[in-house]
């Protein structure tokens, strides 16, 4: 069963010209990229608290909760002055490093999910063309020849349109997902603020 899926998709590949390469590569990279960002924010959500718990438990030692919660109170803590203007600043770049974080790779992914059809249509142009030669020299009456040209311009363009569609459909849950936190991660922010100035 998997010899004869790794036989088709050599096959298809085979078919698809020189186009295919990159368009391999595109989704390769691209889905890394996905993988790895699930990976990511599920290691950087996890263990989250209530704001009022985690507020609550600053400076004790066995407390535990989300990585973001703990670098912006561990960050607060140590950058906190006696200026409330001057702790809204640190609270904001906190916030905006946060967010830095939880975008990785989201913009990216997008760049590859966008790419992979103009591939697709590169490889259609390729394999017209290719057609186009084939009738130049041997005239419509050579339909294997035909065939080949556009077989290879049909199959880019399939293969764009396969790796796009649910790289486009991640890229939009991802942002989703990232904004979602990043309200939460504002929330918490406000939150800190009311903790007591350091005299």
């Amino acid at each position: 069963m998997l010899y004869d899926l790794y036989e088709a998709t050599i096959e298809q590949v085979g078919l698809g010209g020189f186009a295919m390469y990159p368009l391999l590569l595109t989704c390769l990279a691209m889905w890394v990229l996905i993988f790895k960002k699930i990976i990511d924010m599920r290691a950087y959500t996890k263990g989250s608290k209530s704001a009022a718990d985690c507020i609550s438990s600053i400076g004790k030692p066995d407390f535990s909760c989300s990585f973001w919660q703990r670098q912006l109170m561990d960050g607060y803590v140590a950058e906190q002055t006696t200026s409330e203007n001057l702790n809204r600043n640190i609270v904001n770049s906190l916030s905006i490093r946060q967010k830095a974080f939880i975008d990785k790779h989201t913009s990216t992914i997008a760049v590859l999910a966008g790419i992979a059809p103009l591939l697709g249509l590169l490889g259609t142009v390729m394999g017209m063309i290719s057609t186009f030669e084939v009738i130049s020299m041997y005239g419509t009456g050579n339909a294997r020849a035909l065939a080949g040209g556009i077989s290879e311009a049909l199959i880019t363009t399939e293969t764009g349109l396969i790796i796009a569609v649910p790289g486009l459909f991640f890229v939009s849950f991802l942002s989703r997902q990232a904004n979602e936190v990043y309200t939460k991660i504002q929330r918490f922010c406000i939150l800190l603020l009311d903790v007591p100035l350091k005299k």
